[in-house]
């Protein structure tokens, strides 16, 4: 999430769309479109029901949407995200459908019926993400964290922008761990921003990250299960704190970023249920 300048700022106008052309407009009943209520952007709630969580990043105070998250009003369809952003990477957005409270157990079972981008490189994915709130020895800890099972655009790894010498480069893996069929690798990245936890106030934090080295084909129903990403980060030198994931939020969310190459347009279509 981008709470925490994940990029540089580098920002042009953004616009926003669902276009009701699609035909899938015609069946979403609620859309949220740049939450800005609070400070750094967040919003929460229910539809029918279920926890969504949407965060949109704009480096300057634009009004305009550049993302839009919508809910549909069926049983067997959850949410779908469309964008259209300026060409520019200082944009970001992640949001989508799940828990108001984390837990190690987590399993889940979800759909991609879509996921189109038009950059080439790492800038739409699919990912259970969430954050662990925790205090030790009255330390208040924040962590987020992603096990990324999708994607399009190119081989995805994350942004590291602490290394070399300040100007950011793609983050080095710390190891791996097999889940769900597959090989990820494991990343630590450090952030320093505003964050979810602890009333979002700025502070330095720790980013932790399964990447599926392969991603998961679309149109097809696939499992996730989170015990094995938090295992492995917690038992490590990683440092993962597994009992903060109950004061966090835990959903499976579509992010997005802007390219600073083109202006970056796509979707996702997105359904959720538990196992």
């Amino acid at each position: 999430m981008n709470i925490k300048t994940f990029f540089p700022a580098l920002i042009a106008s953004v616009f926003l769309l669902i276009n009701a052309s699609t035909g899938y407009a015609a069946s979403i009943t609620k859309t949220l479109c740049n939450p800005a209520d609070s400070d750094n952007g967040y919003g929460a709630g229910t539809f029918n029901g279920k926890f969504y969580s949407w965060f949109e990043l704009s480096q300057e105070d634009i009004t305009d949407c550049d993302t839009k998250i919508g809910f549909y009003n069926e049983t067997n369809r959850h949410f779908r995200v469309e964008w259209n952003v300026a060409q520019s990477w200082g944009e970001d957005a992640i949001g989508g459908m799940g828990w108001s409270s984390g837990s190690k157990d987590r399993k889940i079972g979800y759909n991609v019926g879509q996921l189109t981008t038009n950059s080439s490189i790492q800038k739409a994915l699919v990912a259970m993400y969430g954050w662990s709130c925790s205090t030790s020895g009255g330390n208040q800890i924040s962590q987020e964290y992603y096990v990324v099972d999708t994607w399009d655009g190119g081989k995805f790894v994350p942004w590291d922008e602490n290394a070399n010498n300040g100007n950011g480069a793609p983050a080095q893996s710390v190891g791996t761990v097999s889940a769900n069929g597959a090989t990820y690798d494991v990343y630590k990245v450090g952030r320093y921003g505003a964050q979810y936890c602890f009333n979002g106030s700025s502070r330095s934090f720790d980013q932790f990250w399964s990447v599926r080295r392969t991603p998961r084909a679309i149109n097809g129903n696939r499992n996730m299960d989170f015990r094995p990403h938090a295992n492995r980060w917690d038992n490590s030198d990683l440092g993962f704190k597994v009992d903060g994931l109950s004061s966090g939020y835990q959903i499976l969310a579509v992010e997005i970023f802007g390219d600073a190459n083109l202006r970056h347009k796509g979707a996702a279509d997105i359904t959720l249920w538990p196992r």
